[in-house]
Formats: structure tokens, sequence, C-alpha cells
């Protein structure tokens, strides 16, 4: 098994990581690849420092890759493992991630890691977690998983040729549909914990979420060949006018206590992630996809 980490300028957090990665515990050999993506901080000395507390720890040089995707790409072709298990040098994965994962991966081919958001997220709730996987309105049909909480078979990946690097986010997204497209499905992991750790300022926080709608934009021009099936949840129309006025309620009660922007974080997301999905750019030039499910459009 490989363990597949990009970083770049991740001085500030990469010791942490591995060292939760020096915790990990398996029977069979497995490695660590770490995929420096042109640090100009200490991220390299760091991470060369714990090669003898993890003598499988490999740093390969990523400084020509563009973008997480295309790192990626080169820490899977450098991994000498069956399975790619991929994390991200600003988060921690918890102490039986790796053990989750080698269980989970003896009889599935792709899967999502549960995010726990409260560990390094000190204004999240105690406990407070998020997947193992997510959905888009565009091809709803397919679950997500994220680029840093994954595992998939190499040769899966290899066969359905990696993270498209033309793609500047959303491109796990685009991976876990292609994955599936192809006939692999796409599993949770809910015992496999990755700590994830959130942007920590305003200004960053609208641009991702901004990206993420931009990427979603992209994402349904690229994809427009497969169609996406619907399936709405059922409402109960005798609860639509309480619940909607319990939570005009909620944010009349909320309002005056709102003390910085964490407080209404939510709200600010998703106009960003509006806007980005509304006025993003996208490479109109980017080759739509033809591959398996795509005949399905021109026949429907």
């Amino acid at each position: 098994m490989s363990v597949v980490m990009p970083a770049k300028n991740a001085a500030a957090t990469i010791d942490a990581q591995l060292d939760a990665l020096s915790r990990q515990h398996i029977d069979e050999r497995w490695e660590v690849v770490i995929c420096d993506n042109g640090s100009s901080d200490d991220t390299v000395s760091i991470a060369k420092s714990w090669h003898d507390r993890l003598p499988s720890l490999r740093i390969i040089d990523a400084s020509e890759a563009r973008g997480a995707g295309a790192t990626r790409n080169l820490g899977v072709r450098a991994a000498r493992g069956r399975i790619i298990a991929f994390c991200d040098a600003d988060d921690l994965v918890s102490d039986g991630w790796l053990a989750a994962i080698a269980e989970g991966m003896t009889t599935h081919a792709f899967a999502a890691c549960l995010w726990e958001m409260s560990l390094l997220n000190h204004h999240r709730p105690s406990g407070l977690t998020q997947g193992p996987t997510f959905r888009m309105s565009t091809l709803s049909q397919f679950p997500f998983a994220g680029a840093g909480a994954m595992a998939i078979r190499r040769d899966t990946f290899l066969a359905i040729g990696g993270f498209d690097t033309r793609l500047p986010i959303g491109e796990d997204v685009d991976l876990s549909w292609r994955v599936q497209l192809a006939g692999t499905p796409l599993v949770e992991l809910p015992d496999a914990v990755v700590h994830i750790r959130e942007r920590s300022g305003l200004v960053a926080t609208l641009r991702q979420w901004y990206a993420y709608g931009r990427a979603e934009r992209q994402l349904r021009v690229k994809f427009a060949a497969v169609p996406t099936e619907h399936a709405p949840l059922p409402k109960e129309p005798s609860r639509v006018a309480q619940v909607v006025g319990d939570s005009v309620s909620r944010k009349l009660r909320k309002a005056w206590r709102v003390r910085g922007w964490r407080d209404v974080a939510p709200f600010l997301q998703r106009r960003a992630r509006w806007l980005g999905l509304r006025w993003g750019a996208i490479d109109t030039t980017l080759e739509p996809y033809a591959g398996p499910g795509a005949e399905l459009a021109e026949q429907s």
C-alpha cells in the first residue's frame, strides 16, 4: 500500500501529519510518498527528518506539476503499492485510518474516508463529521470523495487516466464520476477518519467556496453528455409553513448574537458557491467527456 501526499509550502502542518502517519499499523508493507510541488519553505527538510521514524518514506520532486491533481498523478506513478491512499499535508489522519482502508480495500477498489471537522477547527461543535461521500446537483446519482480522503486501486486509477490536470479545482469530483462511469462503485469507509483543516480566514474561505461553485459549472459543461438522474427527497406539504417559520424565527433570534464571520459562515459559503456556479470562468476548450455513460444522452 502507498500513502500519497502532495505538499507545497506545508512546513507549518506537515510535521503533525507525518507524526500521525508514524502511528499507523497494518500487517502488510506500506510506504509514504510525499510529492513536493516546489516548496520554498522548510517542507522538504521537515519531511526528511522523518526518515528514521518512517523508513518507507520517499520524497519526489513534483515542482514541475501544475496543481494538486498533477502532483498526485506523479505520486501514483512513483508509488509501489497496489492500493493508493491519498491524504493532505495540512490534515491529520486518525490512528486507525490506514488499517480501516486496508480492511475495506480487500473487497473494494474505490473508497471514501470520513471527514472529522472539530479537532482542527475549534469553532466547530465537538464530534462534527461530514461524508464520507458527497453529491452535487449535477450527476447527483454519483457520489464523490474528497481528494485528500480517498483510496483507490492503483490499476483502477491508471486505467481512467488519473486526475484531469486541466481542472484547477474539482478534479476529485471528476475522478470519482469517471471511475464510477467506468463500472467501479465508490464505497464509504466510516472508520477511516481524516481530521480536516478548514481555511482560517474569511477571504480564503470565500475564495474556496467560490471555486467550488466554479468547479461544478465547469463539470456541468464537461459531462453534458451524461444525463443527471434527479431523485428529490419527498416533502411533507403540511409541514412546509412550519419549517419555514421555524427557520426564520431561528435566524431572527441568532442575528443579534453574531460575534464574527464564523457565525454566518454557512450563509456566506452558500452565497460564494452560488456566485461561482453562476459567474465563475470556465475553460471552453476543455474536451467534453465521451467515455462510458455518455452514449446514454444520445439515446434519451
